[in-house]
């Protein structure tokens, strides 16, 4: 829509980071301690601790919220921003009775505004992001800004502020990228490697962590197929 190819904007995106691209088969990110299906482990993780999610009214963002709120012996503290007032004001009504959640405005783009919610904080679980392919094909540059820009500011506010550790959800299109939003993913995960590689001591350590695609998430391909059946089809398929 700008006048941007996929491929520039790869370029545009790895000069800017000082990014290497090209990547050898098989070349993920390193897998981490943490990659645990034992509640019990991950529990113990997040006990007592300070744990702000971004992008909290997302559908990921909601469940990480419910699932540290409901653990036994969970997170001190829980904090959850996003950029949507309205879905903000209605998760801090359904979640915020519980007197460990809090939740505040905060857009990843704005560096300073997130520097100020971090402070004091142990434990990031970004999940904020543009993920509609169509969306982030037409508008590339937002895409960057929010995928690309706002995971550095996330890098920089934790690192700035000691966080601990920093989660990041990326995606699978990650994977040989072939769409604008799969390349601002692959570049955030170079990103987290990139910071993570340079880290002294004992400074903030970061990750990253492959979704998938997610049944009955917001804006999920499911919706519109249930949306296609109620009325009688047909079921549109852009990939038989």
């Amino acid at each position: 829509g700008n006048g941007i190819s996929k491929s520039n904007l790869l370029q545009r995106c790895a000069q800017r980071y000082k990014i290497p691209i090209g990547f050898p088969a098989g070349n993920h990110p390193p897998t981490h301690p943490l990659c645990t299906s034992d509640t019990g482990i991950m529990t113990a993780q997040f006990a007592t601790k300070r744990v702000l999610v971004t992008g909290s009214c997302g559908t990921i963002g909601r469940e990480l919220i419910r699932r540290l709120i409901a653990m036994e012996n969970g997170p001190a503290e829980v904090f959850g921003i996003d950029n949507n007032e309205s879905a903000l004001f209605m998760q801090g009504v359904d979640e915020g009775r519980d007197p460990r959640a809090r939740f505040r405005l905060c857009d990843v783009r704005d560096v300073h505004a997130l520097r100020g919610v971090m402070e004091g904080i142990d434990i990031v679980l970004h999940a904020a992001a543009l993920k509609h392919v169509v969306i982030c094909e037409e508008m590339p540059l937002q895409a960057f800004a929010t995928n690309v820009t706002g995971l550095q500011n996330v890098i920089d506010a934790a690192i700035d502020c000691k966080v601990k550790r920093v989660i990041v959800t990326s995606s699978d299109k990650a994977v040989h990228p072939n769409s604008v939003m799969g390349l601002t993913k692959l570049l955030g995960e170079r990103l987290i490697s990139a910071a993570n590689a340079g880290r002294r001591g004992g400074g903030t350590v970061l990750s990253s962590t492959r979704f998938g695609n997610v049944v009955g998430s917001s804006g999920s391909v499911f919706q519109i197929f249930q949306n296609q059946i109620r009325q009688g089809g047909p079921i549109t398929l852009t990939s038989p």
